[in-house]
């Protein structure tokens, strides 16, 4: 092929840059890398769901296909070579939309007959049985123009400036709208090549590595080869007049090719904005293990959709911002080498993903912007008090996609989880996870994962993951402090709940406690709400406290409150103390801003502001349960406190 004069070739040496010391402006674009995944292909959910190639398992696959990104149409070939499975195989199924011709089907060196059972689900009849354990192939011709969907469809035709472009987007069910396969989360593929004939004035960007591109007749070949197993959803291509330049990174003592396939208009703003994708990779190696693809290359391909999808070796992309380049490289790890098993386990790959995003301001930036995105990650995850990281209903893709629980709430699980087991336990486990030979190339489900965060920190989390993966909703916290006479803290911890779901959060709750110039984090650990935890002197008297000063819960605060080891007679008068119906609140000399009253359970019942000065509040109780209710005070000077016992 004669080499296009609008293609760049660059080598970047990565080591070269201090990318840690160079601060971005920080950009959370999870929200919108949620929106855009989850207007990937939309149609209606087909009405027969049956699985296809039970019987057989694909152990390679050659993909030949003719096509022009000027026009929205495939045709070509698909050769898969397979191993019977059953004792006995006659037929074959497979699935693809059947607005596609199926031109012929060749087994053999001869044709054999086909017919759709449904929409999507076609039989193979074989001419003669095969036993169980044959190596054989069937080499299937079709063409069409694939169906598109109410938001993306997963074979794209669209245009860059002025400029056609197909590419595709498969995830999660669209591979059968555009190549004939088993289109299933239990059998990835051995190995794939990608043979793609277009006219010359374009390039093909696909998995693995490109072995050869060959031009005649104003047309050009190009093939691609892959080499690890992969699953359908992840087998991808893209066709436009792409600009490539490649950069390095280092993995596991492996020199990894980062090979960028971007629009040439945008080619010279790409390469310092991929250039931070090899100390990701950096970072990425470091805690979870070498990159999973090494003996090929990672890539990206520019496509034209605001997100991005982490097809195998080579990301496509919608732009290049931090949080899109990381989200998707750490698919690497978590959703292609180990893919979840069932899309009710999205968390198995979105969770990953987003956290990860995380852990590169974490390390990257001095840290700078670490604060900052699992603040802005909390705060979104607590906009709504419902939903669960389970997936119960896989058919409604906005709901897989949901940015605020399978991407927000499944990120700050593992962060929690973190918190719950510790950096070595959990590190250990995510590295062991992703090293495990069970599961490694192959499919995972959330049971795998808490296997192995188990075994890496001797706790049961049983618990943990009925309250934050199956259970809605977060926890709400009231939190008193106070400093004794003999010094020591002591610190109670109401609890309740935003959705009924969960009883109750059983999660260590870190307290800080300050002092002039000294500070303190105590970690309790509540079993009930109302549970009281005293702590040593820390050496210092009490100024100030805060709920959670690093960052590490999902939940919310309703108040935090200070108070001296006093006599509450002596500060606050509270009569009848037991009521019945109403009760009057006196607090001398100071003046009332807010008063505030929970009951046992730490739920508000009573949340008023005031603004007055010895002077009698009546508060009506007589809808209150009998029990007893927690009374804190914000006045001009400090907080104090009292109880109320109700009776009937």
């Amino acid at each position: 092929m004669k080499p296009s004069s609008t293609i760049l070739f660059f080598v970047l040496l990565l080591c070269a840059m201090p990318l840690a010391a160079q601060i971005r402006p920080f950009e959370d674009n999870t929200e919108a890398i949620a929106k855009a995944e989850s207007r990937r292909f939309w149609l209606p959910a087909p009405t027969d769901a049956a699985p296809a190639g039970l019987n057989i398992d694909i152990i390679h696959t050659c993909f030949r296909w003719q096509l022009d990104p000027a026009v929205l149409y495939i045709s070509g070939s698909v050769t898969h070579t397979f191993v019977t499975l059953a004792d006995v195989v006659q037929e074959i199924t497979l699935k693809l939309n059947n607005i596609m011709t199926i031109d012929s089907i060749i087994f053999r060196g001869e044709p054999v007959a086909h017919e759709y059972l449904s929409e999507y689900l076609f039989k193979i009849i074989l001419p003669e049985s095969l036993p169980g354990g044959t190596t054989d192939s069937l080499q299937i011709f079709y063409q069409g123009a694939p169906q598109q969907g109410t938001g993306f469809g997963a074979f794209e035709q669209d245009y860059h400036d002025e400029v056609p472009i197909i590419w595709t987007l498969s995830e999660p069910y669209g591979a059968k709208e555009w190549w004939p396969g088993k289109n299933d989360l239990t059998d990835k593929i051995d190995s794939i090549d990608v043979i793609v004939t277009t006219p010359d004035a374009y390039r093909v960007a696909s998995n693995g590595m490109l072995v050869s591109e060959t031009s005649a007749n104003g047309m050009a070949t190009f093939h691609w080869q892959h080499r690890y197993p992969i699953v359908s959803y992840l087998v991808a291509i893209a066709v436009t007049n792409y600009a490539c330049f490649t950069q390095y990174a280092i993995s596991g003592g492996d020199t990894v090719p980062i090979i960028n396939y971007v629009y040439p208009e945008d080619s010279a703003t790409a390469v310092a904005e991929i250039a931070y994708t090899g100390e990701m990779i950096r970072i990425f190696d470091s805690l979870f293990g070498a990159y999973p693809f090494a003996r090929e290359k990672y890539g990206h391909a520019q496509f034209s959709w605001p997100g991005g999808m982490e097809h195998q070796t080579m990301s496509f992309m919608g732009g290049f911002g931090h949080d899109l380049i990381s989200h998707e490289l750490a698919h690497s790890w978590f959703g292609n080498k180990i893919t979840l098993g069932t899309w009710q386990h999205i968390f198995l790959n979105e969770g990953f993903a987003t956290y990860a995003t995380g852990l590169t301001y974490e390390e990257m930036y001095d840290g700078f912007y670490w604060d900052i995105w699992l603040n802005n990650t909390i705060t979104s995850a607590l906009s709504a008090p419902d939903g669960s990281v389970f997936v119960d209903d896989t058919t409604d893709i906005s709901r897989l996609f949901t940015a605020r629980l399978s991407y927000y709430k499944a990120a700050l699980l593992l962060h929690m989880l973190r918190w719950e087991i510790g950096d070595d336990a959990f590190f250990t486990a995510l590295r062991n996870y992703v090293a495990d030979p069970v599961l490694a190339y192959r499919f995972a489900t959330l049971q795998d994962l808490i296997y192995h965060l188990q075994s890496a920190s001797g706790i049961d989390l049983t618990g943990f993951f009925n309250d934050w993966y199956y259970g809605e909703g977060y926890p709400r916290y009231g939190i008193n402090v106070t400093q004794l006479d003999d010094g020591k803290i002591k610190i109670t911890i109401q609890q309740q709940q935003s959705h009924p779901s969960v009883d109750f959060y059983e999660i260590p709750v870190p307290v800080a406690v300050y002092g002039a110039t000294d500070s303190i984090i105590y970690r309790c650990e509540p079993q009930f709400s109302g549970q009281e935890f005293i702590f040593e002197n820390p050496g210092f008297e009490m100024i100030s406290a805060s709920f959670d000063p690093e960052l590490w819960l999902l939940a919310s605060l309703d108040y935090l409150s200070l108070s001296a080891d006093e006599p509450v007679a002596e500060i606050i008068n509270i009569y009848p103390n037991p009521v019945t119906s109403t009760v009057q609140i006196f607090v001398p000399d100071l003046k009332i801003k807010k008063i505030i009253i929970t009951n046992a359970a730490g739920k508000k019942v009573f949340d008023q502001n005031y603004n007055v000065m010895n002077e009698m509040i009546v508060v009506d109780v007589s809808a209150w349960k009998p029990g007893v209710f927690f009374v804190i005070i914000e006045t001009d000077q400090h907080v104090v406190h009292g109880k109320i016992v109700t009776t009937r």
